[in-house]
């Protein structure tokens, strides 16, 4: 464990620290603590840095981070948004620092188990529970950090609950040791790096359609990463200019499966240029074989990128060998799978030329696949969709998405320090400038708990502004249903979530099936089965025909299991019969198969 402060020298006249116990409403507080005015007029830089680290060694990092948030609160005040933002983020540092490491680990497992992740070898409880996190990041990466605005800004714009803070700092440490000079160069990728290996991937990353024998779930060491990445982009064979890309690109490229020995392959036998890498994905020739058969899953006893392409695969295949083969030549790259009408389809996304995302390489759009699943290696579960297709709009990169940011992050402050007034035009700022800011709009709906017409009125206004967005049009739609619901008004309820199926149906097959699907669990909580089976027979009326795998996976299968699970399999096996029918299945599809074989277990009961 390293000292938590450095060294003890008194903070003196670089900050007056006030130090005074009050009680106020029952809550014992430290009293206050005083930036001086000149330090406001900018954000931190590299001397103010180290004096806050002398502070902290004298006063521990509790005190540095209520001086720190209140420098940062007064800035804001005095609209110098740029200054405030950068002394939020040493505060930001300071309370991370501040935090007991038995408390964070502690924190840290309850995320992940909510989650549903089980531990890693990182999980372990490290020694010294009573001390602070701080002490995990060593000193001079600690002034390095606080000095820097751009570098914490990145970090504290990925950092999630997921991430184990004394893994993370470990990281830290050992990438500005081993070169100071690149940690700044490649700052971006330092924190991707960080944030991405701080604990390891789920055993279905990259994807699950490979036995762990043929592929072992596993990234190569952060170091050898960050080397590999440095020197590929350092020789000017990197695809991407990796030291312009910022950290939530990033993310995209060191989640490597890729040893050594595959990397260099990669770069040696794949020349497709950025510009045309889509047709990495058509390199690997489709084994139409392997689908007939049902081999679903690689039949090899090895998984590399050559044998892949000598082998052929079928579309998980193809998507494995472009992503991993695009990461390798220094291109960030995502593998989607999703379900279509009759089966399940594989494609990749990948960062292109002009900085521009293309998330749609492989995809087939004559089978009307829907918007598929990728992993986000930040915290190895589904990345949203919307997150998507704000990372390929850029727009945060804008100085409007910024000083938005900043003014949502200060709303969040003003909310936790009782000032509702405050909170509420703060958030009002930041949705003004940028409607895409969601964390001012979730708190504008905190602000109003309701349920209540208040409530559904900052609902409808997200909506709104947020049109372009089906996944978001669904979430905050879902707030005014759910508050109807709540206030029982239950027929408007239920004609909201019908006309959401609807709105969906032709363009997000999988936004209608959840809204069918949450009408289907609703009925099965309060309702006797024949009014469910009549609620079942209705719904695949309407929405049946183009509902595809998602309507199986969601609505069907369930329902009939359901059924089955209640004595009632003549119905289970009727409820599969009508919802065969009404989706049009196709017999041979991949789909009818499952359907097949479903409908054989049934039978059996």
């Amino acid at each position: 464990m390293k000292d938590q402060g450095g060294t003890t020298r008194r903070f003196g006249r670089l900050v007056v620290l006030l130090l005074a116990v009050s009680v106020a409403a029952g809550v014992r507080t430290i009293g206050a603590q005083t930036v001086p005015e000149e330090w406001l007029r900018a954000t931190p830089n590299s001397e103010q840095a180290k004096a806050i680290e002398r502070g902290a060694g004298e006063y521990g990092w509790p005190a540095m981070a209520v001086a720190l948030r209140r420098a940062a609160m007064q800035a804001y005040s005095r609209g110098n948004y740029t200054a405030a933002d950068g002394w939020r983020l040493a505060a930001s540092w300071a309370a991370a620092w501040a935090e007991p490491v038995g408390e964070h680990v502690a924190n840290w497992r309850a995320a992940m188990s909510e989650a549903g992740w089980s531990f890693g070898p990182s999980a372990r409880q490290p020694d010294s529970p009573e001390l602070v996190v701080g002490g995990w990041l060593d000193e001079a990466v600690r002034v390095r950090v606080l000095g820097d605005t751009a570098f914490s800004a990145q970090y504290f714009a990925l950092e999630n609950p997921l991430d184990f803070r004394p893994e993370v700092y470990r990281l830290l440490n050992e990438l500005y040791a081993a070169s100071p000079e690149k940690f700044s160069t490649y700052a971006s990728l330092v924190v991707a790096v960080a944030l991405v290996y701080d604990t390891p991937p789920p055993n279905n990353w990259p994807h699950w359609q490979v036995k762990p024998e043929a592929l072992p779930r596993k990234l190569p060491g952060a170091r050898e990463a960050f080397d590999y990445f440095t020197q590929l982009d350092g020789s000017g064979k990197s695809l991407q200019p990796l030291a312009k890309l910022d950290a939530a690109e990033l993310r995209f490229l060191v989640d490597l499966a890729l040893p050594e020995a595959e990397r260099a392959w990669a770069r040696e036998k794949v020349k497709t240029p950025l510009a045309k890498l889509e047709n990495t994905y058509d390199d690997v020739s489709y084994r139409q074989d392997r689908i007939e058969k049902e081999v679903y899953v690689w039949p090899g006893e090895s998984y590399t990128l050559e044998e892949i392409l000598s082998e052929g695969g079928i579309c998980v295949d193809q998507a494995y060998f472009a992503t991993q083969a695009g990461k390798a030549r220094g291109v960030p790259t995502l593998l989607f799978a999703g379900a279509g009408l009759d089966g399940r389809h594989a494609w990749f996304g990948f960062l292109g030329t002009g900085r521009e995302w293309r998330m749609d390489a492989g995809r087939h759009e004559g089978q009307r696949y829907v918007v598929g699943k990728a992993i986000d290696p930040l915290s190895w579960t589904d990345i949203s969709d919307h997150e998507l297709a704000f990372l390929s709009e850029g727009f945060r990169r804008e100085n409007n998405a910024r000083e938005a940011a900043i003014h949502a992050a200060f709303a969040r402050w003003l909310w936790e320090d009782g000032d509702r007034v405050g909170a509420g035009k703060a958030a009002r700022q930041a949705v003004r400038l940028e409607r895409r800011t969601l964390a001012a709009w979730d708190l504008l709906l905190e602000l109003h708990p309701g349920p209540g017409r208040e409530r559904e009125a900052v609902a409808y206004e997200a909506v709104s502004g947020l049109t372009s967005y089906p996944e978001l049009h669904a979430r905050y739609m879902g707030v005014v249903v759910g508050s109807l619901y709540a206030r029982g008004e239950t027929s408007r309820a239920e004609f909201l979530e019908r006309e959401l199926a609807r709105r969906f149906k032709g363009s997000r097959t999988d936004l209608a099936v959840k809204q069918v699907a949450e009408q289907m669990r609703r009925a099965q909580a309060g309702q006797r089965i024949e009014e469910q089976v009549r609620l079942f027979e209705i719904l695949m009326r309407q929405f049946g025909l183009g509902g595809g795998a998602a309507m199986w996976d969601e609505v069907v299968r369930p329902f009939a299991q359901h059924l089955a699970d209640t004595g009632r399999v003549k119905e289970a096996r009727a409820a599969l019969r009508r919802g065969r029918e009404a989706m049009g299945v196709v017999p041979g599809t991949q789909m009818a198969i499952e359907m097949a074989k479903f409908d054989e277990g049934l039978a059996k009961r």
